[in-house]
């Protein structure tokens, strides 16, 4: 059945290059040895297959190799055998999608499909999703397994926290209720900063709270919600705490006056993040000045040319002022 015709095309090629050509012919069809080929090349012709072929574990396996997505045009006397069920599963765990609810059910079925793809939590029974040992073995798998467990272990603390130990990102996928839990989450701030960033949105939006964490871990603020790098005060307070903070201070707060003179006063540097209008704020540039002369390089070119602010400058470094005036 598959010797070479006319062209030097097997018939294994003829099938693949017009697959209605399958249908047509009941021989072929039947052809295990025939079909083997054709389902190693391109395992969606399974659903053009006998019926003999379709519940032929080892065609079968052979077109979900190929693509899994064949698994749903085998039969399903075909989920009865464990022997083909792990082997599907071993090729790929979310193909659990296509088993019957009986297979589904089975806690170990779901064990060996979540230790092939965690995410494959999801296509099992709400009981299932509610055993501990199979949720962790799914989320150490993939952490966005958690997703799929019931609700009761996704705010369940002694069970999530030695998953949390070893993926610190385990958290990002627990309940929300838990992540907005604004005593439990600090607490676990004050150990890693890091941890902000898996707290809910609201959490993170809230500026009580994140005044609260910045002046205790002030780099933190790159974890809170952006519209939060806006608020001069908030940057303010993280920066007091940590200097790194400033790199994430917003637009806004760098037009705000009093923002860029505190921050301009503790270093003059700072004066080259500022708006124009701040630039060009003649108190803002007098304090850079008083630290450096070289600060005449960031302020705003109406000032460059401010005999009171060049005088400034050269009174202190002559050099510097002849440079940047």
């Amino acid at each position: 059945m598959s010797g070479y015709n006319a062209g030097n095309m097997t018939t294994a090629d003829r099938i693949l290059a017009q697959p209605e050509l399958l249908r047509k012919n009941d021989a072929w069809r039947l052809d295990k040895d025939l079909m083997k080929q054709v389902l190693g090349r391109q395992g969606q012709l399974l659903r053009l297959a006998s019926e003999e072929v379709r519940a032929d574990p080892e065609l079968v396996l052979t077109a979900v190799v190929t693509d899994g997505d064949a698994l749903q045009f085998a039969d399903e006397s075909l989920w009865k055998n464990p022997r083909f069920v792990r082997s599907v599963l071993d090729v790929n765990g979310m193909l659990l999608h296509y088993a019957p609810e009986s297979v589904r059910s089975s806690r170990d079925v779901l064990k060996a499909a979540v230790a092939s793809s965690g995410e494959a939590l999801q296509y099992a029974s709400d009981e299932l999703k509610a055993d501990k040992t199979l949720v962790a073995c799914a989320v150490q798998r993939h952490v966005t397994a958690l997703d799929f467990a019931a609700e009761s272990l996704r705010r369940d603390r002694s069970f999530l926290e030695p998953l949390m130990a070893k993926t610190p990102r385990v958290l990002g996928h627990a309940s929300d209720k838990l992540r907005s839990d604004k005593d439990y989450m600090f607490s676990l701030i004050q150990k890693d900063e890091n941890m902000l960033q898996y707290a809910s949105d609201e959490l993170r939006a809230d500026r009580d709270f994140i005044l609260k964490v910045v002046q205790i871990k002030g780099d933190a603020i790159r974890h809170a919600w952006h519209t939060l790098w806006e608020d001069h005060e908030v940057i303010l307070a993280a920066a007091k705490q940590d200097p790194r903070a400033i790199r994430h201070a917003g637009k806004a707060s760098w037009n705000n006056r009093d923002f860029v003179l505190g921050m301009v006063t503790k270093n003059w540097r700072d004066l080259r993040h500022a708006s124009e209008k701040c630039r060009g704020d003649r108190d803002i540039a007098r304090v850079a000045i008083k630290q450096d002369p070289q600060a005449l390089q960031f302020v705003a070119d109406e000032l460059k040319e401010d005999p009171e602010i060049v005088y400034w400058a050269y009174q202190q470094d002559e050099r510097a002022a002849e440079q940047y005036a």
